[in-house]
């Protein structure tokens, strides 16, 4: 029973850090032109798939 409370804690912890430090990155000077260019990416992407279909 505890190894499961302290398995989910870790969990918990190493998501909050990973989130913490995407965001980090994503809302800094190389994050965000990169974030833009993967999303116009996604966005044309989607487009061409609907003009095949």
């Amino acid at each position: 029973m505890v190894a499961a409370l302290v398995a989910a804690a870790a969990w918990q912890l190493t998501l909050a850090i990973g989130g913490a430090a995407l965001g980090r990155f994503v809302t800094g000077l190389r994050g965000r032109p990169l974030t833009g260019v993967v999303l116009a990416l996604v966005v044309a992407g989607l487009a061409f798939h609907r003009m095949l279909a």
